[in-house]
């Protein structure tokens, strides 16, 4: 946890009410216990400052200024310069001074502005730059003027938003502010989304809110943005309507002047935000053109042909793709950045589908020419996780159900599953424990049965009681939504599929020596290697935790499989380290158990810990439990 800034718990506390611990520590995210350590040490810096902290029994806290004038110079001083408890701070302070000058400011300026030497300067300047370059903004020196930030003005928006925005530290007005403008400009927003019939999910409002107050700091600073006129693309009306009340209220309020550009931008961005997160809404506003339908197809055509799951004539999924097309094409060719506070919950609960979304995201890479941000592709993730969910319902399941009562307790047990598990089930046989001896068992897909069955069968065998109370419901319903792993992992995995110290050395090298054992092991097509390196070529996923999933251009065995190398050492595959090399051959055989495979490898391909255990101890039981958690 973060320590808390002083500087934060003086922007909470009030002249005119009373603010209990309980409601300090929440707004802080700290417990009650270091709210109040930290109040005392705040009230010892005002009691200097011509101010103190006064505290009520059963009321809380509140400021009480007792000697106006030095109270006034320490709040000055607070705003311009040394409110800074560490190194970190003096940095932000120092960027956002950086980023809202127009012009040159020399070295003694900055040293005057927080307080410091010039050794120390050049230390937090050097914090500066690192943070800069991610948002490929630069500094630029010029001896005799000093420095000032260089950059686009979209890059340093972004900036702006994600590093100061989120933690309360804007730079040219007093940060206690800030709070209380942001929610005023919310609430008009608010109405106009009212008055305009416009949707946005609140992490859509949330970024447009911030962007909007961004852009009026920015305009009274001195600074605009430049569209190229020439290629941008028609906004709807909603959007142009929207925006230019809101900008109407900006201008007289602000006491500033939006440009063309500035306006448009505005709008493109409202355009670019709408429909995150609410991809099934109808809206007349957005056209779905013969460009943004083809993309839409060849992803999933792409899904297809990766994962052997059939989706491009799923219209639902395809509409709701080229839905969600429409605002993405907008943000990509206007460099608008979007938030996905979902994301690590979208790689950890629908791993299979972030893998998907990455691997077809090729798709736009190629036709946007530019990397695709990971927080786009967690939103694509939702989308294939729809379908996915789609497909589970049509996987259906025969079963066998064994009871050691009579014909008439047999009928009502098949009653009572077909009532309650119809959405999984396609046929239903009962016998009793004699009747087994007869009954092929490769008709069904799992046997529950009432009394034990000491004989080994074929098929995953589950005992549940006579009358099937909550908890076997429960039991049930969850096998048969999502499987049994534990079969399912050691057919594709077996044993002799794990392979342990694989020698160090190049991709190619590497794989070949997979691909060799794998053709003595078995039936592969006689191009099966060169098929691997085929799809390596063009379809590549780092998924950034030492861990590579190669596998043929096409259908190149009989059976599915999948063979794990743990190598020596690690080494660079494409872009990323790798130790731990899963390649899979999906087989001509039908197999319903396919996107539980898929599934169940993608969920252990983005876990770090789970990959980090079987590099450590390269044990096939090690790797059967880390696929199984």
């Amino acid at each position: 946890m973060a320590p808390v800034r002083l500087q934060e718990l003086f922007a909470l506390l009030r002249q005119d009410e009373y603010r209990t611990a309980r409601q300090l520590a929440g707004q802080l995210g700290v417990s009650e216990k270091t709210a109040r350590t930290r109040l005392r040490e705040l009230n010892d810096e005002l009691e200097k400052n011509g101010a103190k902290v006064v505290s009520r029994a059963r009321f809380g806290y509140r400021l009480e200024v007792v000697n106006p004038v030095p109270f006034e110079a320490w709040q000055s001083k607070k705003g311009k310069g040394e409110p800074l408890e560490n190194a970190g701070e003096r940095s932000d302070y120092l960027m956002a001074c950086l980023l809202f000058r127009p012009g040159y400011v020399k070295i003694e300026e900055l040293c005057d502005f927080i307080y410091v030497s010039r050794p120390t300067l050049s230390s937090c300047l050097k914090m500066v730059e690192a943070i800069l370059k991610r948002y490929h903004v630069s500094l630029e020196r010029r001896p005799g003027y000093g420095i000032r930030v260089e950059g686009s003005e979209f890059d340093i928006r972004r900036l702006i938003s994600d590093y100061f925005i989120r933690h309360n530290c804007l730079t040219d007005v007093d940060i206690s502010h800030q709070d209380q403008e942001l929610q005023e400009l919310a609430q008009q927003v608010k109405i106009l989304m009212a008055r305009y019939d416009v949707h946005l999910s609140e992490i859509s409002f949330e970024n447009f809110v911030n962007y909007a107050y961004i852009s009026w700091k920015r305009i009274r600073s001195g600074f605009s943005l430049h569209l190229d006129s020439e290629n941008l693309m028609e906004i709807g009306f909603k959007e142009q309507s929207f925006v230019r009340e809101l900008i109407h209220t900006l201008e007289a309020e602000k006491g500033i002047h939006y440009t063309r550009d500035e306006e448009q931008y505005l709008q493109l961005y409202l355009a670019g935000k709408r429909m995150i997160g609410n991809m099934v809404e109808n809206d007349s506003n957005f056209v779905i053109n013969e460009r943004t339908d083809r993309l839409a197809l060849e992803m999933l055509k792409l899904a297809e042909q990766e994962y052997h799951l059939h989706f491009s004539n799923d219209f639902e999924i395809r509409m709701t793709l080229n839905q969600h097309l429409v605002p993405f094409d907008v943000r990509m060719r206007y460099q608008i950045p979007v938030k996905n506070p979902m994301l690590p919950e979208i790689k950890e609960k629908y791993s299979m589908a972030y893998q998907m979304a990455h691997v077809t995201s090729s798709v736009l890479r190629e036709y946007y020419k530019k990397d695709i941000p990971e927080e786009e592709i967690g939103y694509f993730a939702l989308i294939f996780a729809l379908a996915l969910e789609k497909g589970k319902t049509d996987c259906r399941y025969d079963i066998l159900v064994v009871c050691g009562t009579g014909k008439g307790t047999s009928r009502l047990l098949k009653y009572k599953y077909e009532q309650e598990f119809s959405d999984y089930l396609k046929n239903i046989y009962v016998c009793d424990l004699l009747g087994l001896e007869e009954f092929d068992v490769s008709r069904v897909d799992y046997i529950f049965t009432t009394v034990p069955i000491t004989r080994e069968v074929a098929v995953p065998i589950i005992e549940v009681g006579m009358f099937l109370g909550t908890d076997d419901i429960q039991k049930i319903t969850g096998l048969l939504r999502y499987g049994s792993n534990g079969g399912m992992i050691r057919r594709y995995y077996g044993e002799k599929r794990f392979i342990r110290d694989v020698p160090a050395g190049t991709k190619e090298e590497i794989l070949a020596y997979l691909c060799g054992i794998i053709r003595r092991q078995e039936q592969v097509d006689p191009d099966f290697y060169e098929l691997v390196l085929e799809r390596e070529a063009y379809a590549q996923m780092d998924y950034g935790n030492y861990i590579a999933i190669p596998h043929p251009n096409r259908i190149a065995s009989q059976e599915s499989f999948a063979y794990v190398a743990v190598l020596e050492k690690p080494v660079i595959w494409n872009n990323q380290p790798v130790q731990v090399v899963l390649l899979v051959s999906i087989g001509r055989k039908e197999d319903r158990d396919m996107q539980r495979f898929y599934e169940t490898t993608a969920r252990f391909a983005l876990n770090t810990e789970a990959v980090a255990a079987v590099i450590r101890n390269p044990e096939y039981e090690v790797f059967i439990e880390m696929l199984q958690r």
